[in-house]
């Protein structure tokens, strides 16, 4: 990896090293833990005129120009990476504690992405061929999910054709009784001469299927 010379004036290099890795920290995603309330909120440093600014004023820390913000970022980024050394080992047992843990394939799928990402920073040989495990176990996870959502498709299809097939069977089935109340009121009015002529009763008998 290539060493990147630091000049001492650069922003941030007067700061103390928790503060550093905590600016750092505020600037990644909320996990969903933060954004459903269930983990300690913080900053998000997402916008430097937005949030950085702000929030540097607030901790009395004298703000840098916005290039220097970032090409501190990247510093941070570099020896985040260079503090990143996975094992295949280690790889293969987040992997194994991601199947037996029998979390939702998406979940899985996406941790499992973002270990592989983190390995694939490193640029020594081990954490490359375990960044490679991470993303083979991410892609399987991937295709399980989907398969998960073709099943949960099929059904909604199906519980869409038998809930028209209920209806078609209902509607069958109101036709029969009013079928039968035809047949039945043709019957009394052939018994009680209902002034009905013989024409007129006769296509009434074939109608209701009588005859």
């Amino acid at each position: 990896m290539t060493t990147h010379k630091t000049h001492a004036n650069a922003w941030g290099e007067d700061l103390p090293e928790e503060t550093r890795r905590q600016l750092y920290a505020y600037t990644k995603p909320l996990t969903e833990e933060e954004r459903e309330g269930r983990a300690p909120s913080r900053p998000w440093l997402r916008d430097f005129d937005r949030d950085v600014l702000p929030y540097l004023s607030l901790q009395g820390i004298v703000a840098p120009s916005r290039a220097g913000w970032y090409r501190f970022l990247q510093r941070m980024r570099i020896a985040e990476a260079e503090g990143v050394k996975f094992s295949v080992e280690a790889a293969k047992r987040i992997a194994e504690g991601v199947v037996a843990a029998n979390v939702d394939a998406r979940l899985a799928a996406d941790y499992l992405t973002a270990k592989a990402l983190d390995a694939a920073t490193a640029s020594d040989a081990a954490s490359q061929k375990a960044a490679a495990i991470l993303a083979a176990g991410a892609a399987k996870f991937h295709a399980a999910a989907l398969a998960e959502e073709k099943l949960k498709l099929d059904a909604a299809r199906q519980r869409t054709a038998d809930e028209q097939l209920k209806l078609a069977r209902e509607k069958f089935e109101a036709a029969e009784k009013r079928l039968a109340a035809v047949q039945a009121a043709v019957k009394s009015a052939k018994a009680s001469g209902g002034g009905l002529t013989p024409e007129t009763l006769k296509k009434i008998e074939e109608a209701a299927g009588l005859l």
